[in-house]
């Protein structure tokens, strides 16, 4: 499929998000590119992806500093705007969050809970996340299996007294008390180590300066716990968050970037109350 000159004529060879209209001004797609142009023209030349191409009328273009900004930008807009064609990221919204809680006995009883966005809530930490309940459950039954962990604790069966693991040799008792809580509850932490989300390493907030390569733009974001608090552009635009909410999404690029000794430079540790928004 040849690309329609007239929709990449004034598209920039420059880092930031692009938004696909059709006919009647529907939003069918967004993506995110180092180089918006290049990108759009791939779109047109993919020929999976011509049955969408030739629906698009007018591209929209916003520009960001570099690649993380255009992560993050694409990543917000796809959750606000929910454009036609972007079905897989849509899909990915939702997670499954398995959430800790103690019962009166003081032993750790695993929920899992379906959302879109992660509450942090200190009564009910977070253990791990999962794509969907049947690779949830999948995990439950493993470590049940290798750790000698309850079912009824872990949500994976309902009993008034002992768990059929128990009568098969594969539980301690924990669910009737025999165990103790401390020695069960340490087994159950570290069976979820490798699903546990990062804990913030940090003793504030971060800025984080990203700048453009021909250096005719500068955004900062205020990140903290993981949550991506807000944004300012050299241009004067700025975002803010409506909450201090946990989102799994920007939780993966945020940690991806901090965590890259390349990036070390552009972050910077500020105080809490420097940067309320």
């Amino acid at each position: 499929m040849r690309s329609p000159s007239h929709l990449l004529v004034d598209l920039p060879e420059a880092p930031g998000v692009y938004l696909l209209f059709g006919a009647q001004d529907e939003l069918l797609y967004i993506g995110k590119s180092k180089s918006v142009r290049s990108r759009v023209r791939a779109h047109f030349n993919d020929r999976s992806e011509r049955r969408m191409m030739r629906r698009v009328a007018r591209v929209e273009t916003r520009l960001t500093a570099g690649e993380l900004g255009a992560l993050l930008l694409e990543s917000r807009l796809i959750k606000e705007l929910r454009p036609l064609y972007n079905v897989m990221s849509r899909q990915r919204r939702r997670v499954i969050v398995a959430r800790r809680r103690l019962n009166a006995g003081g032993y750790v009883v695993v929920s899992l809970e379906p959302t879109d966005y992660l509450a942090i809530r200190p009564d009910e930490p977070i253990l791990g996340l999962f794509k969907h309940t049947t690779q949830a459950k999948e995990f439950l039954a493993r470590i049940a299996r290798e750790r000698r962990l309850c079912h009824k604790l872990l949500h994976l069966e309902q009993a008034r007294s002992y768990c059929f693991g128990y009568h098969l040799g594969h539980c301690d008792g924990a669910c009737m008390g025999e165990e103790p809580a401390d020695t069960y509850n340490a087994r159950l932490e570290s069976a979820f180590e490798e699903r546990r989300i990062k804990a913030w390493p940090y003793e504030g907030a971060l800025v984080v300066e990203e700048h453009a390569v021909n250096g005719d733009r500068t955004e900062r974001f205020i990140i903290d716990n993981w949550c991506l608090l807000g944004s300012l552009c050299s241009d004067g635009t700025t975002w803010t968050a409506a909450t201090h909410r946990f989102d799994y999404d920007s939780y993966k690029i945020l940690h991806a970037y901090v965590t890259d000794e390349r990036n070390r430079g552009m972050i910077s540790i500020v105080a809490r109350d420097s940067v309320a928004t």
